[in-house]
Parts: structure tokens; C-alpha cells; sequence
């Protein structure tokens, strides 16, 4: 990946309009009222103000590498009225500064420019026991076309100019075994593709 802020801030103001559903598709498929979440890497910010404003009893932690990223999250936080509720940490994304089953849910966004058999290990780690971690990349499956559409073209070719690659499902499923997650970790293709781990 070629960190390159200015094209990431972009890529993440882009999407604030699929953020929204993004965050619906998780609580609806975390089943959770509420708990500690971690949004995670140089996409993570607008996922999480998004969630914390359909979910009122959830707090948010975001790392990055990136100041401009941290900073961007926390404007988006202030606007969105839960900066109360919304941490950032400067740090590596591995190995995830915090304790075993601290968080109830794991978001990592746009993973597969990053993601690796190890920190895919430490997105289990940190879950507690009922969490759910959601990694990998796409629109998520409720986003609507209309939403897709206006942005589809400029989001692929930033994407492209900070250095994504496609990944196969194969890829992910190897992925899965190599942290040996087979048997709490799934490849889901609905949306995107994703790595779905249940603590």
C-alpha cells in the first residue's frame, strides 16, 4: 500500500454517504444493544462515527498509523455530535494496543491492502466472548446502487493509485487458515469481500 494521505482522506470523505448502511449491516448482523467498538487502519473513522450514531450505548476507539486520518475521524465525530464517545490512538495496527477480549466488535475497512495472518489473529484477540469482527473491503451489502454509482468510478481509481490489488476469495480463505481461525471465521462475498469472525 502506498500510504498517501491526502488520496485517503479523500477515498474516506468520498464514501461518508455508505458509511450509514455500512453500520447498519453491522448491527443488524452483530445483534448487540450496545458495547465497545474498534475501527481500525487508514479507512476506519467514518464507520465508526456511523455507528455511534445509531447506537447509543456504544464507545469507539480508532488507530492509525496517520495523524490526518486520527484527525479526520475526530471531525467527523464532532460533527456527527458523539465526539464524547469517540477515541483516537496514533499507533502501528500491529500488534492492536489493548488487552484480550476488550471489544465487542472489530471493524477493519478496506483491509486487504494491509491485512495479514497475524492481524487477523489480533482482531480474535481483542474480541470478547459474543463479539464480532468485520474484515476485508466493499460497500457492504445494503448500500444502494444510487449511492454507488455517483462515487463508484473516483473511488477505484484512488483505490488504484495508492496501490490495490484484487483479492479472491481463495486468497481470504487462505488467509483464514494460515491464523488458524477456521473454525470461527468465514469468507462472506455479499457486498464486497469479507472475513466475518464470531469471539
Amino acid at each position: 500500500m502506498i500510504r498517501d494521505d491526502s488520496i485517503i482522506t479523500e477515498i474516506n470523505a468520498l464514501w461518508l454517504p455508505v458509511y450509514p448502511y455500512m453500520a447498519e449491516h453491522v448491527l443488524a448482523v452483530w445483534k448487540s444493544e450496545g458495547g465497545r467498538l474498534l475501527d481500525l487502519g487508514p479507512f476506519a473513522g467514518g464507520l465508526a462515527v456511523s455507528l455511534l450514531s445509531k447506537c447509543e450505548s456504544c464507545t469507539a476507539d480508532v488507530i492509525d498509523e496517520s495523524e490526518p486520518v486520527l484527525r479526520w475521524a475526530e471531525a467527523q465525530a464532532v460533527a456527527g455530535g458523539c465526539a464524547a464517545r469517540l477515541g483516537t490512538r496514533k499507533l502501528p495496527l500491529e500488534p492492536i494496543p489493548w488487552s484480550d477480549a476488550s471489544f465487542d466488535l472489530v471493524a477493519v475497512r478496506g483491509a486487504f491492502f494491509f491485512l495479514t495472518p497475524a492481524l487477523l489473529r489480533e482482531v480474535r484477540r481483542v474480541l470478547r466472548p459474543g463479539g464480532f469482527g468485520w474484515v476485508g473491503g466493499g460497500y457492504g451489502p445494503l448500500t444502494p446502487e444510487s449511492v454507488i454509482a455517483p462515487i463508484a468510478a473516483r473511488s477505484k481509481a484512488l483505490n488504484e493509485a495508492i496501490g490495490k490489488q484484487r483479492i479472491a476469495p481463495a486468497d481470504a480463505e487462505a488467509m483464514v487458515s494460515a491464523a488458524e481461525l477456521d473454525d470461527c471465521a468465514r469468507v462472506v462475498t455479499e457486498g464486497g469481500l469479507w472475513i466475518e469472525i464470531r469471539a
